[in-house]
C-alpha cells in the first residue's frame, strides 16, 4: 500500500544517469585514497628492517625469508600512488630508499629478475614521494 504512493521507494530520480563501474574507478584512480603516516610509516619501517635482512640473507644461499617477505611487502608499496602519500615522514621515505638501492646495487643476477623488477618499481616511487616532499636533513 505504501509502495503505491512511493513511501518506502528508495529510487530516487536524478538528472544525471547512474555512474558506471569504469567511470567510477576512473573517478577513484583521479583522486586515490590518501595515504597519512599512520599507514606508511610503519610500512616503511618494516621495508627498511627486511631490505637490511635480506641484503645478509642473500649472501648465504639457505636462507632467503627476508627476501621473501620483503618483495611481498613491495608488491604492497609499488601500488601507492606517489600523489596519494600524505605528509609522510621523510626520515623513513629516506631510510626505507637507502635500504632498498643498498640491496639492489649487489643483487645476483638470478635475483635481480623478480625481486630486483620490484625493487626497481618501488624505489622510482619513493623517489617520486620524495621529489614531492620537502626533505630537511642535515649531512
Amino acid at each position: 500500500m505504501d509502495l503505491d504512493r512511493g513511501i518506502g521507494n528508495e529510487t530516487a530520480t536524478t538528472d544525471s544517469p547512474p555512474e558506471a563501474p569504469a567511470a567510477s574507478a576512473q573517478r577513484s584512480a583521479a583522486h586515490p585514497s590518501p595515504l597519512g603516516p599512520d599507514v606508511t610509516t610503519p610500512i616503511l619501517r618494516r621495508c627498511t628492517a627486511l631490505a637490511a635482512r635480506a641484503r645478509v640473507d642473500l649472501l648465504t644461499e639457505s636462507r632467503h625469508a627476508a627476501s621473501d617477505e620483503l618483495e611481498q611487502l613491495l608488491t604492497s608499496i609499488v601500488s601507492w600512488d606517489p600523489r596519494s602519500v600524505v605528509d609522510p615522514d621523510p626520515t623513513m621515505v629516506v631510510l626505507a630508499a637507502a635500504a632498498l638501492q643498498d640491496l639492489a646495487d649487489p643483487l645476483p643476477a638470478a635475483v635481480r629478475t623478480t625481486l630486483g623488477a620490484r625493487l626497481d618499481r618501488a624505489l622510482e616511487l619513493l623517489h617520486a614521494v620524495l621529489d614531492g616532499a620537502r626533505i630537511d636533513a642535515m649531512a
